[in-house]
């Protein structure tokens, strides 16, 4: 019984350390969780911390799951036990993957199998605008501005503000959505006034690709992946579109050149 108050208490201090020092949601999620399963860690024979740690990390079957386990327990240690991690992880070369996108044709093909007009709605706000379904959900009326066909994303990646676009063609349907409601109301809100549910998105998503018939794997951020292909490919300067997707650097957006080339060249086969 004191080891279940310990880890509940260790769990409570961690994540509100973590949140004051104004980690995000799913951060907050990912390493309470790793810090839940280290304290549940048990061996048959009693470790020192940093082989303990080393063991602990072992159990994890992906490099990228142990990189967040690690990096959780760093923090613990740093924030909650003041102290030094007692284990190093060398840092490991990350596996570069080339995002997966979608053509137009393919968005709109799966736009049009959406019969919601509000859901169809909020599909295409993630293709036309670039934006993260979490940031979506959390969408405001009042960061909308019509005249200039931008919105204002609050709080977003690394606590940052940014601006992005939206079209012509979703303001008379985001106008419609939203008159006569107050500016601090969400954008997309449920039967019961309440902020659609990330997953709940997703799902919408994940039906209407079904329904489309589309082999390749695609997911609510892969729109996100589209909108900057699709930018890159009629022009748009990277530095613009690294602005609008956030980016801290623009070497993260440079990945949609590899793939705005490689689609750009159509190399066939020889045979």
């Amino acid at each position: 019984m004191r080891d279940t108050h310990r880890m509940i208490n260790y769990h409570d201090v961690f994540l509100r350390e973590l949140k004051n020092r104004g980690y995000a949601p799913n951060t907050l999620k990912a390493y309470g969780a790793s810090l839940d399963r280290f304290l549940k860690f048990r061996t048959e024979t009693s470790f020192e911390p940093a082989e303990r740690i080393s063991r602990f990390l072992d159990t994890y079957e992906y490099q990228e799951a142990r990189r967040i386990a690690w990096s959780a327990m760093r923090l613990f240690y740093d924030f909650v036990l003041n102290k030094p991690c007692p284990y190093t992880m060398e840092k490991v070369r990350p596996r570069h993957r080339l995002p997966s996108f979608l053509e137009k044709p393919d968005v709109l093909n799966i736009l049009s199998k959406i019969k919601n007009p509000r859901h169809r709605l909020m599909i295409s706000m993630l293709y036309g605008s670039g934006i993260r379904v979490g940031e979506l959900v959390r969408l405001r009326i009042r960061d909308l501005d019509f005249p200039s066909l931008s919105i204002k994303i609050v709080n977003a990646k690394q606590n940052k503000d940014r601006i992005t676009v939206f079209s012509e063609m979703q303001a008379k349907a985001l106008k419609a959505l939203v008159q006569g409601r107050d500016g601090t109301e969400y954008v997309f809100e449920t039967m019961n006034r309440k902020p659609y549910a990330r997953r709940t998105v997703q799902a919408v998503f994940d039906k209407a690709v079904k329904a489309s018939g589309i082999q390749k794997h695609a997911s609510c951020h892969t729109l996100r992946h589209s909108f900057a292909t699709s930018l890159l490919g009629n022009g748009i300067d990277i530095r613009a579109i690294r602005d609008l997707l956030g980016h801290q650097s623009v070497k993260t957006t440079m990945i949609y050149l590899h793939v705005t080339e490689k689609t750009a060249r159509r190399i066939r086969s020889p045979l």
